[in-house]
């Protein structure tokens, strides 16, 4: 059985800020990866480690996101999933990288989950809507609501959802080998 990874964070950030005022929620972002060694992580965020523009699809290891703040609080969730599902996600974040440029933030759909209106718009995400995507096209995961009103919080509540790790995100650490959880500050295995 393998695994995929649902990482949710709390920068520091003023946009981070202002989301965490209305969502009164600990999380603010939220990744995915298949990557053990936690290098390859995708989501919808800045491109550029210093500006808060532009915003897209990014690798956010690759551009020091998680490197800019002293501590970044984070959690990581676990998710098995068959071979097909994995291989569906390989293909979705594959598009995703080859096409990147053809998708943007969903800007609107921020001010759409203060309000509770769903915003869609082609080609647009924001970071947990984007994961939420690639989690139900892969049929790990579903969701109760619409995907543009899923907000980081909601990871955390999802049924096959397995804690792996709670602690700051420049000390994540999963261990695919380890078949229980275990929870401390430095890490949780699996």
């Amino acid at each position: 059985m393998k695994k995929l990874y649902v990482i949710l964070t709390q920068t520091g950030t003023i946009p981070a800020k202002l989301i965490k005022l209305f969502t009164k929620a600990p999380y603010n972002h939220t990744s995915i990866t298949t990557d053990v060694e936690l290098i390859e992580i995708w989501s919808f965020c800045r491109k550029h480690k210093i500006t808060p523009l532009p915003v897209g699809f990014v690798n956010e290891t690759e551009i020091g996101v998680f490197n800019m703040f002293n501590s970044v609080p984070c959690e990581i969730y676990s998710f098995d999933v068959t071979e097909e599902q994995y291989e569906k996600y390989e293909k979705m974040i594959d598009h995703f990288r080859a096409e990147s440029k053809m998708y943007s933030y969903n800007v609107l759909g921020l001010f759409g989950i203060v309000f509770g209106i769903p915003v869609h718009r082609k080609n647009r995400f924001i970071c947990s809507q984007f994961v939420a995507h690639i989690l139900q096209e892969c049929e790990i995961a579903s969701f109760y609501k619409d995907l543009c009103l899923v907000i980081p919080d909601d990871f955390r509540h999802l049924d096959n959802a397995t804690l792996v790790y709670q602690g700051d995100m420049k000390n994540a650490k999963v261990d695919k080998d380890v078949a229980t959880a275990t929870a401390k500050e430095e890490s949780i295995t699996v």
